[in-house]
């Protein structure tokens, strides 16, 4: 009967031990990577002094941290089966696009001017905002001149520049 009892402790101490490593781990990670941001490119919106928690927010939401990302924006009514399926540099031809988001935080296409201004190149080349350090700077000069998160109306909430 005592060996049947102790097998019981012993196993329940087991699972309880191994629950409590699981959480732990979990919880370990979660402070490692915080889920929602991008830390990789924390650095980049420290240097350019953005709200890092803020920025690194709207980077994930827009572009889930990727750089090369390309958010497409269609006329009303259209949408991507109204063009024929091709390159980015192609497809932003297609008459049912109406403007098109580039990079980490999905600069909008309407921001020709300000991104030849801001990352020094010729009019018109928006393959610049596909390199983070462009994208952040082009987003820093939008942030102080737009008074705020505004321009990012999928995460705050708010209307954009159009």
């Amino acid at each position: 009967m005592f060996a049947k009892h102790t097998k019981r402790i012993l196993i329940v101490a087991l699972v309880l031990y191994a629950l409590a490593f699981l959480f732990t781990a979990s919880n370990t990670k979660a402070q490692a990577s915080p889920v929602g941001r991008c830390p990789k490119y924390e650095p980049l919106l420290r240097k350019y002094e953005l709200p890092v928690e803020t920025f690194s927010s709207i980077m994930y939401r827009e572009s889930r941290c990727v750089p090369k990302a390309i958010g497409w924006n269609y006329h009303t009514g259209m949408s991507h089966r109204d063009c024929k399926l091709s390159p980015a540099v192609t497809y932003r031809r297609c008459k049912a696009v109406k403007s098109y988001d580039n990079g980490l935080l999905q600069i909008n296409s309407t921001w020709v001017t300000v991104t030849a201004q801001v990352c020094k190149t010729k009019r018109g080349d928006l393959t610049v905002l596909l390199i983070p350090d462009c994208n952040v700077r082009v987003a820093k000069y939008l942030y102080e001149q737009g008074g705020g998160i505004n321009n990012w109306r999928a995460t705050s909430g708010k209307g954009s520049h159009d």
